[in-house]
């Protein structure tokens, strides 16, 4: 073991830097190498400025820029130079707006603004900037990223969502309380003194005075009534449910009109704080309860369905405690709006979800690494747990995702606003505790759904009873797999182009934050061996060799690249991000473990099943034989009438595309490869996909025995095959081949 190996070992292992390995903060703030070309966010296209479009459904608020110019230029740029010429100009207005967006606007004025400045020196830009802002079909307020994006996005829609379900209430409380004053003046009508000379004349007014005898008429409608007045009681329950229905604030401010109130009392609705938040729902309570008592006895008595006897003691015993979640969805929702400060702010977010409080809760990240933690100074990603916490509510809406990804979650937030019961929307912000960080909120927040540290996922209770309609994991790059892959091209030293591909785990994210800056040791280029690991191929596969060490690429201020050699509690850090996604996966039916033991307990029944039936016919079947396709598969020719016995030879053949290797030899099954990458994950230079994007063995001595058969314990369609050890001296063989003889 060279000297830079036992160095790098050392850090890795001790946290001690000595000779060719340097303190990540010797070298000035450092970056995720995937993040060196994203200095200057403006100039490139993405999501954001976002628009809150006017006058559109709850779910068609929030569009992007990039996504309304995209669907004009569709619409309005011909194919041709001419095409082209109008698609770079309004890309160009794109950008200019988005310069200029953190000073928010109305989108039709920014663009006009934009339009006018290009076109003093193209007068063609009038032209297409007009013919694509036709096309544009909604204007509404620009927004940058910032860290107030995500409250002004969900209080607009939260808005619209009260305003929406208030209006209807208000209708139906408006419709009661003229049914109910009806009932009152046609009692007052049948009664003596409704039927007096002088109330009959002031009921038709001084223009018909002349035209009536009012004394004969008081006489002749004495004389026909037949039916008997309002009874006290009833009397006296009309009226009260009138008090308490006209008394309702919010509701008299809709009813009227009037504006002032009605945002006085919608004001009101908003809280900063769960204690508040609580105090706020204890005062209203008995005010809802009153409202809902008050509209059932209502109805009652429209339909003339209210029985004393019956509904008497009902509604004398009718308390809080007889409201269901209909009842708690019928009046307004608190919009709770908190950061997350700490374990104490967490546990009073579940504190009030678990309560039931018709509340939609909304907590913004800044900070999702943490503090170094007391162990080791650890990082201790706390700020991504309280979402998936939340879940084991059950009945509590539950949304996480970024302020990077807010311009696809518009319909996905309104949902859980609308949802009849706690919701709970966690954003992380991307603004971090660290003012001088060169990396943009945006880039930040989406870095960290890449390095699956805070991936984004709803859990809807009202889709449906079982997690799979619930679940949703979709919305993150590769659902599928451990961590998010992307190319990477830099220069050596020696100006030599380097083109690759990393995978971006939470260790590239952890290395970005100063606090955890004494967890990496530097390594510069002239130091870089064959021992040092990537982070995600160390986490995935086996143990390593001794010596070998796992390390991040990192760029620093002059982008100079960096391998970043990472210490055991940044390790420790990543697993637990990547045994957190794995239970998102799950979760979102994904590389389901369940299904998987299934599918393979059913794949070695049936291989068996169909061995037993290959012996019956007479056949010798090898040990190794791979599975063999259907009997349907087999038997398609027209002799699909041919005796048992017959179809059971076909069956018992395997596939020509799958013929077994020579016996012990290790082979795959190519042509069935779902291309999941579980093998790839053990070792990519042992298992290597073919021109279809189908494993097949590469390099047999660039791993060992253990691979082959972790390779195929993980495969989840069971087509690898270790055969048998290359190996005689590899330890733990006689475990090694009992688990590879599941897999022949």
């Amino acid at each position: 073991m060279d000297a830079d190996v036992r160095t790098q070992l050392a850090f890795h292992v001790l946290g001690r830097s000595t000779v060719g390995a340097k303190p990540a903060d010797s070298v000035g703030r450092l970056r995720p190498a995937l993040l060196a070309a994203y200095a200057d966010l403006a100039s490139l296209r993405h999501d954001y400025p976002l628009v809150l479009a006017r006058d559109a459904a709850p779910a068609d608020v929030v569009r992007t820029l990039t996504g309304l110019v995209d669907a004009a230029l569709k619409e309005v740029a011909p194919r041709g130079p001419q095409g082209e010429k109008m698609r770079r100009q309004a890309l160009r207005i794109e950008r200019e707006i988005r310069a200029r967006s953190a000073a928010g606007g109305l989108l039709s004025v920014v663009w006009d603004e934009v339009v006018a400045g290009l076109a003093a020196t193209d007068p063609s830009f009038a032209e297409t900037g007009a013919a694509v802002r036709a096309a544009i079909p909604v204007d509404g307020e620009l927004l940058a990223c910032t860290a107030q994006t995500p409250l002004a996005i969900v209080r607009h829609l939260w808005r619209l969502e009260q305003e929406q379900k208030l209006a209807g209430l208000a209708e139906r409380v408006e419709g009661i309380i003229l049914k109910l004053t009806d009932i009152l003046a046609a009692d007052l009508a049948r009664s003596e003194a409704g039927r007096a000379p002088d109330a009959l004349a002031a009921a038709v007014g001084p223009g018909f005075s002349e035209l009536f005898d009012f004394s004969t008429m008081s006489e002749l409608l004495g004389s026909v009534s037949a039916s008997g007045p309002v009874s006290k009681r009833r009397r006296r329950r009309i009226e009260e449910a009138l008090a308490v229905l006209e008394a309702q604030p919010l509701l008299k401010a809709l009813r009227t009109r009037d504006r002032v109130a009605e945002e006085a009392a919608l004001a009101a609705l908003v809280v900063t704080d769960c204690t508040t938040a609580l105090a706020a729902w204890e005062a209203r309570r008995p005010d809802l309860v009153a409202l809902i008592r008050a509209i059932a006895i209502a109805e009652l008595e429209i339909d003339g369905r209210y029985r004393e006897e019956e509904h008497d003691p009902f509604f004398a015993a009718y308390s809080e405690a007889a409201l269901g979640t209909s009842d708690l969805a019928l009046g307004p929702d608190l919009l709770v709006c908190v950061e997350d400060a700490g374990a104490l702010r967490r546990a009073e977010v579940l504190e009030l979800l678990a309560a039931g409080v018709p509340a939609k809760v909304v907590v913004l990240t800044g900070d999702v690494i943490g503090d170094p933690g007391v162990q080791h100074g650890a990082p201790t990603l706390a700020g991504t747990r309280l979402a998936t916490m939340a879940t084991g509510l059950d009945d509590v809406f539950v949304l996480q995702t970024t302020v990077a990804a807010l311009g696809r979650c518009g319909s996905r937030i309104a949902r859980g606003l609308a949802y009849a019961g706690p919701t709970l929307i966690s954003i992380y912000t991307g603004t971090g505790r660290d003012a001088a960080d060169p990396v943009a909120p945006y880039l930040r927040a989406a870095a960290a759904t890449q390095a699956r540290v805070f991936p984004s996922f709803t859990y809807d209770p009202s889709a449906g009873p079982g997690l799979a309609e619930r679940w949703d994991v979709a919305d993150n790059p590769r659902p599928d797999a451990d961590w998010s892959v992307h190319p990477f091209r830099c220069e050596d030293a020696k100006q030599q182009r380097i083109v690759g591909e990393i995978a971006f785990t939470a260790a590239d994210l952890i290395a970005g934050d100063p606090r955890h800056a004494h967890l990496f040791g530097l390594v510069e280029s002239a130091h870089w061996n064959d021992a040092m690991v990537p982070v995600d191929v160390w986490i995935a596969g086996p143990p390593q060799p001794v010596g070998a060490v796992p390390y991040v690429p990192v760029v620093d201020d002059q982008n100079r690249l960096w391998r970043a050699v990472a210490s055991e509690p940044v390790i420790a850090a990543t697993r637990r991000a990547r045994e957190a996604w794995h239970r998102l996966q799950e979760l979102g039916d994904i590389h389901n473990s369940w299904a998987e033991r299934r599918s393979t307990a059913e794949r070695l029944a049936r291989e068996q099943a169909e061995r037993e039936a290959a012996e019956a016919a007479g056949e010798e079947v090898p040990a190794a034989a791979p599975a063999p396709a259907p009997v349907e598969t087999a038997a398609a020719a027209p002799a699909a009438k041919a005796p048992v016995k017959e179809v059971a030879k076909e069956a018992a053949k395997p596939a020509p595309e799958s013929a077994a290797a020579p016996s012990g030899e290790p082979y795959i099954e190519t042509p069935r490869c779902t291309s999941c990458n579980a093998c790839l994950q053990v070792n990519t230079r042992m298992f290597v996909y073919d021109g279809n994007k189908q494993a097949m063995i590469g390099d047999l001595t660039a791993g060992t025995y253990r691979q082959l058969v972790e390779a195929a314990e993980s495969c989840p369609v069971g087509i690898i095959h270790p055969g048998e050890p290359k190996n005689p001296g590899e330890p733990d063989l006689d475990d090694l081949r009992k688990r590879a003889a599941a897999f022949g």
